[in-house]
């Protein structure tokens, strides 16, 4: 079987990673600069616009079983884009590849709360949630300059890195707060439980988006960031799958609800009935006497 890989290089060897159990022949990655991973071939190009990374997957496309992509935004486009202009089946978003009379990619459905298989000839286009997989590294067996030439029809004016005050996908120890927080002013109170437990303070969509107590780069979730901390401590969070599908991967979660009915009760190991108000004070007071 022969795989190409198309990447930015920050993404490739979790790629490769995700594609390794596959057990492919040779595998070649388009990217666009340096990767240390252990590919047949890797190809390194100046690729500044997404047309140019459809461009020049086309030239290369050909005897390729699989070609796959990170689910990132960028490549999403990418890899739909390539779908169309080479004329193979496309599947967006996968978390786990196989091979049975085709591909067989496992997806999220129903908000994170279920799976479901497709199937798909060969060969295929599938973009990939890199989430759930670690980094592969290793020494590529081989390594090509490509020069591409490529204007894209969108000119890009000017770049502005957009500054964030934190990586809660790094983060060991998560305090999460939701609506059962009454007040800005009370984020205090959950900032110092943070600091005590070397921890990041993270939230619900509501506390970032619509109150913006938080910054968005805080906001766990479906359309946040999806973590995997050793902790996950939930403070007045109901439990909404789209809240849920940011933390699935944490290996325990505590929280904390006045509601004995709350839905994160499911998938917490360890569920709290009380009022954040009295829960987190106490706590507060029991860490600073050790």
């Amino acid at each position: 079987m022969k795989v190409l890989l198309i990447s930015e290089a920050s993404n490739l060897p979790k790629l490769f990673s995700a594609i390794s159990g596959l057990n492919p022949s040779y595998v070649e990655a388009i990217t666009n600069g340096e990767a240390k991973v252990g590919v047949d071939k890797l190809l390194v190009a100046d690729l500044n616009f997404n047309e140019c990374w459809v461009n020049l997957a086309v030239e290369r496309a050909e005897g390729f079983d699989l070609i796959a992509l990170p689910s990132s935004r960028d490549m999403r486009e990418v890899a739909s884009r390539l779908s169309v202009r080479i004329g193979i089946p496309y599947i967006a978003g996968a978390v786990q590849l196989s091979l049975k009379d085709g591909l067989l990619a496992t997806k999220l459905c129903f908000g994170g709360r279920g799976l479901e298989v497709l199937s798909s000839q060969l060969p295929s286009v599938v973009s990939v949630d890199l989430s759930g997989f670690e980094p592969s590294f290793g020494e590529p067996k081989g390594r090509e300059s490509v020069p591409h030439e490529c204007k894209g029809r969108v000119r890009v004016l000017e770049r502005r890195e957009k500054l964030a005050e934190v990586d809660l996908s790094k983060a060991d120890v998560i305090v999460s707060v939701g609506r059962g927080l009454k007040k800005k002013e009370d984020l205090e109170m959950i900032k110092k439980l943070a600091d005590l437990l070397k921890a990041e303070v993270a939230c619900t969509r509501p506390i970032s988006a619509d109150l913006k107590w938080l910054p968005e780069e805080r906001h766990v979730g479906m359309t946040g960031v999806r973590v995997r901390p050793k902790l996950y401590l939930a403070l007045g969070i109901s439990g909404q799958v789209q809240h849920v599908v940011g933390f699935r991967d944490a290996d325990t979660v505590i929280s904390v609800n006045i509601d004995p009915e709350a839905p994160i009760s499911e998938v917490s190991d360890y569920f709290i009935v009380a009022d954040l108000y009295e829960f987190v004070p106490k706590l507060i007071e029991a860490l600073e006497k050790k």
